[in-house]
Formats: structure tokens, sequence, C-alpha cells
């Protein structure tokens, strides 16, 4: 009897430890933030409903309207957002014209095609989506426009592809 005595004494300090963490480990769980999801790829803003201004022209299209509003808010929001300034769309919704800011100048050749490609692949991507557009063949033309002079600096064309333009410089 003795000896399981001593046994369990020597056992204690072991015993009293982990019963210690392990009220600590309880009690400090519940005081941690909850783990935070990865990003989300889609905007949940982007779920509502589109709100569509009153004073559409008549014969308009929502499905344009709404893409607009779609694609300048994933524009607006990207990588390219301070390069993008805002867009312009026939009431079809074939023939697109995006305004860029003076930062487009600083970009490389590369960039600009990246870019120009961009607002394309977007506009397709939802015009299809919102039964705009049937395919990217339909879409009649690209034009990026820099502002604050409003000059052509590049445009898509389907059977052309990206064109970069070097807009004239004032005399």
């Amino acid at each position: 009897m003795l000896t399981s005595l001593l046994g369990i004494l020597r056992k204690m300090p072991t015993l009293v430890l982990f019963a210690t963490l392990a009220v600590i480990l309880y009690f400090t769980q519940g005081e941690q933030p909850p783990v935070e999801e990865g990003p989300k790829f889609r905007d949940p803003e982007e779920r509502k409903e589109l709100q569509l201004p009153r004073d559409l022209p008549p014969g308009t299209n929502p499905s344009v309207v709404a893409c607009v509003q779609r694609v300048d808010s994933q524009l607006s929001n990207g990588l390219w957002a301070d390069i993008y300034y805002g867009m312009e769309v026939r009431l079809d919704g074939k023939m697109v014209t995006v305004k860029v800011t003076e930062k487009w100048q600083g970009l490389s050749e590369d960039k600009r095609k990246t870019v120009t490609n961009l607002v394309v692949d977007t506009w397709v991507e939802n015009g299809k989506a919102l039964q705009v557009l049937r395919s990217k063949e339909e879409l009649e033309e690209v034009v990026i426009k820099r502002l604050p002079d409003d000059q052509t600096v590049a445009s898509w064309k389907p059977a052309t592809g990206v064109q970069l333009f070097s807009p004239q410089r004032e005399a």
C-alpha cells in the first residue's frame, strides 16, 4: 500500500501540470478571435439586385445597364483601378468606349494590351452572363480614350484584336 501511495505522489506533479494546462486551454479557447475565411471571389454586394436608373431612355435594354454596372464595379475595384476611369456603352451593348487616366502613358506596351484585353474580356464575360452578347464576335468595337484630352489610345475589334495608338501632342 505504501508503494502505491508513493507511486501516486510521484505522478502527482505531472497530473497537476496536465490538469492546469487543460483548464488554461479550455478558458482561452473561447477568447480566440474566429478564424477568418479566405478572400471571396465575388463581392457580397454584387449578389444584390442591381438598381436600374429610373430615367432610362425608351428602348434601353436593362441587361445592358446591369452589364455596365457590373463591369464598372469590377474594373473600379480591380488591379488596374488607378488606370480605369469610366465607360460609355451604346444602347445595344456592342460598342464600348472606356476612359483611362493619364497614368495610361506610364504603362509599357504589353501592359496597355493587357488592360485593353481585360476590358474586352470583362465586358464579354458579363455580357454573356446577362445575355447582352452571345459571343465575343458580336462585340463590334472597344475604344480606349485617355483623359483629359479624350484622345483614342487603343482599340479592339474582333477582326484585328488590340491596336495601340500614339496620341497626338498639342502644338
